[in-house]
């Protein structure tokens, strides 16, 4: 067969166009497939954002004055962030968790204590009584891996007259407040019950005759917590252990190097709990 000069001319602009579409194909192929690849990694960046791989690991720190940060210093109430016991386990533990503070000053853990108020709009009754409150703030704080419970200390004051084993007490019902979940899957929205750590509180010295007499019996505790968290399945530190008494002159608050000591020592509980 013989092609005329021209027909060849036609078959050789004919192959060089479906070239050109080959490569604009290929090329937008490729576009295609960097566009999906894009698109799913953001995905997957949302879905971390929202509760998925890549979520923080959150832990709250529940507990009185001593989780607060309370000092005695001359115009200063509170020690700064990074002073107190839940800063140093922030900062010890890193960016890939969120320490969730939550302590009040004068909480106890199962005693009610009113205290009266008067602002600017109304007359009010605040409930210092740890139990009560537990639960909302749970809730609030879902998503939690962790909450830690030191809470005792309080509820030691002589008025309210109660015993090592009535403290226990109420730290075995603020422990059942967390894990004894009716329908957990509603209750925490989909999201697995905490790890529970109790943290028996820095037995007493005191020298305030509000708790004075019960600096003995406050050395009991711990070993009534431990009872409670073998009794529940859950964790149990004792501050005792790293931290002996209260190094401030009331013999009830810890000086900023024992908030230090305390949380490089929760610090290291923790990352057990979660095996790190």
């Amino acid at each position: 067969m013989v092609f005329r000069g021209s027909t060849l001319i036609m078959i050789f602009i004919i192959f060089m166009k479906e070239e050109c579409i080959f490569m604009r194909l290929k090329k937008f192929i490729t576009v295609g497939l960097v566009i999906m690849l894009i698109l799913a990694l953001s995905g997957t960046i949302c879905l971390a954002s929202e509760g998925g791989a890549g979520e923080k690991i959150r832990i709250m720190c529940y507990g009185d004055s001593n989780t607060w940060g309370f000092t005695q210093r001359p115009n200063v109430k509170r020690y700064p962030s990074d002073v107190r016991w839940t800063g140093v386990l922030q900062n010890n533990l890193g960016n890939d968790y969120q320490i969730i503070e939550e302590g009040l000053s004068s909480r106890t853990a199962g005693i009610d204590d009113y205290k009266n108020g008067l602002n600017e709009y109304i007359q009010y009754d605040m409930n210092f009584n740890g139990r009560p409150t537990l639960l909302p703030l749970l809730k609030s704080h879902i998503p939690l891996d962790v909450v830690v419970i030191m809470l005792g200390t309080n509820d030691f004051k002589v008025k309210f007259r109660q015993t090592p084993e009535m403290v226990a007490e109420s730290m075995d019902k603020l422990v059942k407040l967390v894990t004894n979940s009716v329908d957990p899957e509603q209750e925490w929205y989909g999201y697995s019950v905490p790890k529970v750590l109790i943290v028996a509180p820095v037995p007493l010295n005191a020298t305030k005759e509000s708790f004075a007499a019960n600096n003995d019996p406050s050395h009991e505790l711990a070993k009534l917590y431990e009872k409670v968290a073998q009794a529940n399945g859950v964790d149990f530190f004792d501050a005792g252990k790293v931290v002996p008494v209260p190094g401030m002159k009331d013999g009830i608050h810890l000086t900023a190097n024992q908030h230090k000591i305390l949380g490089d020592a929760l610090t290291q509980k923790i990352r057990s709990m979660l095996n790190e």
